[in-house]
């Protein structure tokens, strides 16, 4: 959210270079949505800066899932979704809703997320009220583990795909998938989850690695809610995407 996708692609550039090396190709997609920069991005990117969604309203959420289905039909067929921030909670999303369909068809192979919000819900419009709930302290399970379903939104900061102040939204905000509150939705895919120990929504991106039903990695490092560009980071990300590509079994 606040960035677009050739700044993504310059992130993520020092590891996509080695995947394409061995074959693999990356389709970069922007979201449809203006909103402002990402903290620290307009220091060194340009913009225009986008997103998918602005507010976590069952007609927004929806529309991005369909902008992403139309970008798989049209320059698809895709093995895998590598993401960032709100593209990973987009695309963990669409995952968790294909897998309601209970399709014996997967939408992909494969799903890296690199830290990952937790993913909305478009059965659950009580968005609002748990965000309230959990601000004031009442959460409904009354748990540190529940509470986190809102890590790095509780404080000063504009909570992440929510409005600065969502009590104003004119429409039923979505309420988040959660391991807890959501049993049977998990996703059915091998994913491997980037996670910083200082990314503010670290939480959430432990709790959606609880909701993938296959087999799931998580690769950690010391930094925040970025790709960090040291060597050891990458090597160690590196390695791991190799070894589920290689477990997968993709195509060249």
């Amino acid at each position: 959210m606040g960035t677009n996708s050739s700044i993504f692609e310059s992130q993520l550039g020092p590891i996509s270079s080695q995947l394409e090396a061995h074959g693999h190709e990356f389709v970069f997609v922007d979201g449809q949505v203006e909103c402002d920069a990402a903290s620290d991005i307009a220091a060194y990117f340009p913009g225009p800066y986008l997103c998918y969604y602005n507010m976590p309203t069952h007609d927004q959420v929806k529309q991005a899932h369909e902008f992403i289905k139309d970008v798989m039909d049209e320059e698809g067929p895709f093995d895998a979704v590598i993401a960032f921030s709100q593209g990973a909670a987009l695309a963990s999303s669409l995952l968790l809703e294909h897998a309601k369909s209970k399709s014996h068809v997967d939408l992909l192979k494969l799903g890296i997320f690199i830290g990952a919000s937790l993913p909305f819900d478009l059965d659950n419009q009580t968005g609002l009220l748990q965000w309230l709930s959990a601000r004031s302290g009442n959460t409904q399970k009354g748990s540190q583990a529940w509470n986190s379903e809102f890590d790095g939104e509780l404080g000063a900061e504009e909570p992440h795909g929510f409005p600065t102040a969502p009590e104003l939204a004119t429409q039923p905000l979505l309420g988040r998938f959660h391991p807890d509150r959501n049993p049977d939705a998990r996703i059915r895919v091998p994913t491997l989850h980037i996670i910083g120990d200082q990314d503010q929504y670290s939480g959430q991106s432990r709790m959606l690695a609880k909701m993938c039903g296959a087999e799931s990695t998580i690769v950690r490092h010391g930094e925040g809610h970025r790709i960090p560009r040291d060597g050891e980071f990458q090597r160690k990300a590196l390695m791991a995407m190799e070894r589920i590509i290689q477990r997968v079994g993709f195509r060249h």
